[in-house]
């Protein structure tokens, strides 16, 4: 799929970006142990890149906006209860 010209509000103000689509993705969990002693694993999973067109940091890459949805899933808790609560 081609990239594709768009124009969105970023900061109200009217901004034109490309949507590129991804050719190839790798995505992994991170992992978290927290004091209560639960393991969670957690990862952001982008659903739509835009480039902004014309735009560039100070190294002089492309700035890119990722919109993403977090992941969760809880490995273990010692707060896990089996019963049912009706």
């Amino acid at each position: 799929m081609a990239e594709q010209k768009k124009t969105i509000k970023v900061f109200g103000v009217d901004t034109v970006v490309m949507d590129v689509p991804v050719a190839k993705a790798e995505e992994h969990f991170n992992e978290y142990e927290l004091e209560d002693g639960s393991l969670l694993r957690v990862k952001n999973v982008p659903h739509s890149i835009l480039r902004v067109q014309g735009q560039y940091d100070a190294n002089g890459n492309p700035v890119y906006l990722v919109f993403t949805t977090p992941v969760v899933s809880v490995m273990s808790s010692p707060l896990s209860s089996s019963k049912v609560v009706n």
